[in-house]
């Protein structure tokens, strides 16, 4: 028996788990044919931990993407665990899988890096972005910013905007930071500006499966740590679980996917401070602002602990 049949029948007993945490978003049998295609392409998967393989199965099962590495939803990717000694497999988000994740929650997400001779202007605060590109000689004009922008019809958009000395930052963080594709100047670069400024977004967005997905990677790209989804427990880094400002329990995809409202994503804000309850309340609607402003009033003592947590 060959490595791949058996990791195929050690699937098999998860299949249960995968269809609650799947739910409608996709057919127990194409996910896993999506995890098998992927330990086909790349053998070196099945010499991982096999824990950490199933982890990621689980991963990409809560988050409904296929992970065939065909689709641009999904991979799997083996690297290094130096701290264990030990080969895992990491969970890794593709450009398209963000934009599928956003779709789902009913969130157009659009994105784009800035080059020296655009036309850039842009007010995170208020949510606004003008993005005029130059056409031609891109080869030859250096990246100078990425910016990324999630927009819905019943909530206020939220823009995110990087420079390139943040973007070099985390590139230098990444364990695939002088490899592709960071380390391809002419695609990969670029491409990975703009779903780093995506991933950024997640700060200013409700509670959803995006944000879980950033949270996940922010913390491989980022600081070189293994991470992945728990169906229950949420985000689990180096092992350990991680809990968000505000309480996660979702054992379907289903659920998470569903947009929040705006008392719910004003909660939130109000939970990170001054700065980030005053940027949420600019970017409201007039009519937004008038439904729901005896709400807004009422978080002032939760802005005031905020306050006084930060100042800790």
């Amino acid at each position: 028996m060959n490595d791949l049949v058996l990791f195929e029948q050690q699937l098999k007993p998860l299949a249960p788990i995968f269809a609650e945490v799947l739910g409608k978003t996709m057919p127990v049998e194409r996910m896993v044919r999506t995890v098998i295609v992927s330990c086909d392409r790349n053998p070196r998967l099945l010499k991982c931990d096999r824990q950490t393989l199933l982890n990621a199965a689980m991963t990409f099962a809560v988050l409904g993407l296929e992970v065939d590495g065909v689709t641009g939803q999904g991979f799997l990717v083996p690297f290094g665990d130096t701290k264990n000694n030990r080969e895992v497999v990491q969970p890794i988000i593709g450009y398209l899988g963000y934009t599928t994740l956003a779709a789902r929650a009913k969130l157009t997400i659009t994105g784009r890096v800035v080059r020296e001779g655009d036309g850039f202007e842009f007010d995170e605060g208020r949510g606004y972005v003008e993005h005029v590109r130059k056409l031609g000689g891109e080869s030859d004009r250096r990246i100078i910013a990425a910016w990324a922008k999630a927009a819905s019809n019943d909530r206020p958009p939220a823009v995110r905007v990087l420079s390139i000395d943040e973007l070099l930052a985390v590139k230098a963080k990444s364990p695939q930071g002088s490899k592709p594709p960071w380390g391809d100047p002419a695609i990969g670069f670029p491409a990975m500006c703009e779903k780093t400024a995506k991933r950024r977004l997640r700060r200013d967005m409700p509670l959803n499966v995006y944000q879980m997905a950033a949270v996940m990677e922010e913390a491989h790209e980022e600081r070189g740590e293994h991470s992945w989804i728990h169906p229950d427990k949420g985000v689990m880094i180096e092992g350990e679980v991680i809990k968000p400002n505000h309480t996660s329990n979702t054992p379907t995809a289903a659920e998470l996917m569903a947009p929040v409202g705006l008392e719910t994503e004003a909660r939130m804000a109000a939970e990170r401070g001054r700065d980030t309850f005053s940027a949420f309340c600019k970017r409201l609607k007039k009519s937004q602002y008038d439904s729901i402003r005896p709400f807004l009033e009422s978080l002032r003592p939760v802005v005031e602990q905020a306050e006084r947590e930060l100042g800790k």
